[in-house]
């Protein structure tokens, strides 16, 4: 099997990567693509999972020659670290590289994950303790009664407002250590809560509809408790400290820049549908109504979790926490939320602070999905063209319309 030409197009790179047959027999591994990252015509970075089993197993990624040395850079990074696996370096028709390797060879979490390791922050895991894996990017892992976050990146406020919120809303503890400290930002440990998230509520509920009211209702009590916390969390920012307040982002993203980040892959990929996402952000209103406060900046129900013996429930994952107006979080939770759960979100939000009308809501939902409008593609889903075009259509048909998104009012 042979991969593109030195000359191809960053779209048969992805085609590669997302073709589960092409790619386990490039890493004569049985593995597919699960998480993807693009830079048009320099690399296409993967995260790899077992085919028979759903675990996660490393990465992969696809270097153009203005790259090839990161390939060299990430060989001697292992060297460095002492680490017992180094990436493999293929190479690939004409000047393209192919380099793979297992999550503790990541080129961007390696570093950060063996600082872990030596502080005694991170011990023995196995791939079965993967919660999640996105690429030089997050990873989570499951340690017993505790959760481990590694992010390459350091410098976030998101642990300073988890830890602030502990005081006033149901949050996962986290639990402070000199050996943490000394991770400088780049690891967080928390406790672990609950056995699922509102997201796979809604999926039981949905499988169980046909035999039993019990997961439904179950499902719709746990919408309104996490509109009435989301409600709570939005009365948050005074009780922070200013120069806290002060390091997060204080505005939502524009509308344009969120389709000029999108449309800048898609040129590469699909020029027309590059045209159209750039139409959709210029027809969106650039801001969205209301005071600016704290908010979750990615509510969804997956970012809830849910203990099924006592239906309580956590807010978690602060990665995107910033000042906004209270809509957004609405809006967010919304558009990825069964539509039959809109209604109860709002009725336990209403019950604490006015909940924004239909319209606002409308252009807060439809400022969110054009936010996740790649996600098919991120999460390499080789179908995402076809479920990006449809998605598209829906926050065109919004764009236009908001008043009428009323499904949840």
């Amino acid at each position: 099997m042979n991969l593109p030409a030195a000359t191809a197009t960053t779209a048969d790179a992805v085609s590669t990567l997302l073709d589960a047959d092409r790619l386990s027999e490039l890493l004569d591994q049985p593995v597919r693509a699960d998480r993807l990252r693009i830079k048009p015509n320099v690399s296409v970075l993967v995260s790899l999972t077992e085919r028979s089993t759903g675990l996660t197993s490393g990465w992969a990624r696809l270097l153009w020659p203005v790259s090839h040395s990161k390939a060299a850079q990430a060989e001697r990074l292992a060297a460095s670290l002492g680490l017992d696996q180094a990436p493999v370096t293929r190479g690939a028709d004409g000047d393209l590289l192919l380099q793979s390797g297992p999550v503790h060879t990541d080129p961007k979490l390696a570093e950060p994950m063996a600082g872990a390791a030596r502080q005694g922050v991170l011990g023995p895991w196995k791939a079965g303790d993967v919660l999640r894996y996105n690429p030089s990017r997050r990873l989570v892992l499951r340690d017993g009664s505790t959760v481990l976050r590694m992010r390459a990146q350091a410098g976030s406020p998101a642990d300073d407002v988890h830890r602030a919120l502990s005081e006033f809303l149901p949050v996962p503890r986290l639990l402070d250590s000199a050996a943490v400290a000394r991770c400088e930002g780049h690891v967080s440990l928390q406790q672990r809560c609950g056995d699922t998230n509102v997201a796979e509520l809604f999926e039981e509920s949905a499988a169980e509809h046909a035999i039993s009211e019990v997961a439904t209702e179950s499902a719709a009590d746990a919408t309104r408790r996490v509109g009435a916390l989301l409600a709570e969390l939005h009365s948050c920012a005074e009780a922070l400290k200013p120069d806290l307040v002060n390091r997060l982002p204080h505005r939502h993203p524009d509308p344009r820049d969120l389709a000029e980040v999108h449309a800048r892959q898609f040129d590469v990929l699909d020029p027309e549908l590059a045209r159209r996402v750039r139409a959709v952000g210029d027809i969106l209103p650039s801001q969205l109504s209301g005071e600016p406060t704290l908010t979750h900046g990615d509510a969804s129900p997956d970012q809830v979790l849910y203990e099924r013996s006592s239906g309580r429930i956590w807010l978690t994952d602060f990665d995107r926490v910033r000042l906004a107006p209270a809509v957004t979080d609405l809006g967010s939770y919304l558009a990825v939320a069964p539509a039959s759960q809109g209604r109860a979100l709002l009725e336990g939000y209403a019950e604490h602070r006015p909940a924004p009308g239909a319209e606002q809501l409308g252009v807060a939902v439809a400022h969110s999905r054009l936010a996740r409008l790649a996600d098919p593609l991120r999460r390499a889903d080789p179908s995402w063209h076809e479920r990006i075009g449809v998605e598209l259509a829906a926050i065109e048909s919004i764009a236009r319309s908001p008043e009428k998104k009323t499904a949840w009012a």
